[in-house]
């Protein structure tokens, strides 16, 4: 028997629960506890940082992983600095070589679908499969943030581990998508990601029982120190991917990001530069596009057969090449359809309407042989996959979504 025909999905409130006879999914009030324990932690260390650090704006300075005590000296301070980023500069070489690694086959990020109990699910089956996040938002994160950085002392640690943890086991290789147009929130949306795993990896843990011992009662400092210790909630991504995909009214109309971002790459630029300075370069910053929008015409499918498709692949060209400018961004994954904003399509309408056009994306993978870009759209098995890599050896890989979550 399949494992499609022995999972049992559960909707409720937006979250998908698999369950699966042969594969057990872990404890969600397990995981509530340890959130709450563990960004304990996460908030005595930037109310530390911002003691000792005077304000910048609305931006408090990146806290250090290689020790939580104020440096003594001006050289002490320098020599951390110079420690932080030979350590970012190696923990980017190395993820940037687990994505080369890992990019064959990726799971595309869906709303509701991609959740971290579904990666679960895929990562017990596939070990090499690359995992990409539901799209979160980075005024979310921002907002909860900045609720974690006041004064009030009421903040709830788990808000932002519900946007950005992983659980208590590693997953691996995956991808956590932002969305957003705002360089600001973009950079606090990282630097939150950053922040939550120098925690995680942190080997003074000074900060968190001094913040414990003022805040807990007594008699539950051993059992909080505890679950720090034995149950760290991770948030271990591979890399950032930002939203320029998303056709939906509610992301490309009235947010306007997702798809709506393709007509402004200089503006697209601007953010990957603030997610990878908000990450202090540790992470690859990522970008998942589509291969234009209907922008300039009212789309009908028999206008849109109409248009030339030499003028369009020069505008994905344009996008793509004014995004890499730079060298921040390498990595593209490509929905070879574009995006219909003009006509209230859903989301649905855009998987469906219009056209795939693969050869755009293969094209541009031959003839930008310094970047990585991944093909999606219209793929639904392994054999499609290899099928399309076979086809056009200079590609990444193959990104998948409805196919994996109806039958993994």
């Amino acid at each position: 028997m399949s494992i499609h025909r022995t999972t049992i999905v559960f909707r409720r409130s937006n979250i998908l629960f698999y369950a699966c006879y042969v594969i057990p999914i872990c404890s969600m009030s397990r995981y509530s506890v340890s959130a709450k324990s563990a960004s304990v932690a996460f908030l005595s260390i930037n109310r530390r940082r911002r003691i000792m650090s005077p304000p910048v704006s609305s931006l408090s300075t990146a806290f250090s992983a290689s020790s939580s005590a104020a440096p003594d000296n001006d050289c002490d301070k320098y020599d951390t600095v110079d420690l932080n980023h030979d350590r970012n500069k190696h923990l980017l070489t190395h993820r940037e070589r687990t994505l080369r690694e890992n990019s064959k086959l990726s799971l595309a990020p869906m709303m509701e679908y991609t959740d971290r109990h579904f990666r679960h699910l895929v990562r017990l089956i596939s070990r090499r499969t690359l995992l990409y996040t539901e799209m979160v938002a980075a005024n979310a994160i921002a907002h909860e943030r900045d609720n974690s950085l006041s004064d009030s002392g009421s903040f709830n640690p788990s808000y932002l581990l519900r946007f950005l943890g992983q659980g208590h086991n590693s997953e691996g290789p995956s991808v956590l998508q932002l969305g957003g147009s705002d360089p600001d929130q973009l950079f606090l949306a990282a630097k939150t990601v950053y922040e939550f795993n120098q925690l995680h990896n942190r080997n003074d843990s000074s900060d968190t029982i001094d913040f414990i011992q003022q805040n807990i009662p007594s008699m539950q400092q051993q059992q909080t120190a505890q679950e720090l210790s034995q149950k760290p909630i991770y948030c271990d991504y591979t890399a950032l991917n930002l939203n320029c995909g998303c056709p939906s009214s509610k992301v490309a109309g009235k947010g306007c990001f997702g798809a709506a971002l393709m007509s402004e790459p200089h503006l697209v630029r601007q953010l990957a530069s603030s997610m990878h300075e908000g990450c202090e370069g540790s992470m690859p910053i990522t970008i998942k596009c589509r291969i234009g929008t209907d922008d300039g015409y009212s789309f009908t499918t028999d206008r849109y057969l109409q248009q030339s498709q030499e003028k369009e692949y020069s505008s994905l060209k344009n996008f793509v090449l004014t995004v890499a400018e730079g060298g921040i961004v390498t990595d593209f994954q490509i929905h070879a359809r574009i995006a219909v904003l003009g006509k209230g399509y859903s989301p649905a309408d855009n998987r469906k309407v219009p056209p795939l056009r693969y050869h755009h994306v293969k094209r541009l993978a031959q003839e930008l042989p310094e970047l990585n870009i991944s093909l999606n759209g219209g793929v639904e098995t392994l054999l499609g996959v290899k099928k399309e890599l076979d086809d056009c050896d200079s590609l990444e890989g193959v990104m998948v979504g409805r196919g994996l979550a109806a039958n993994p």
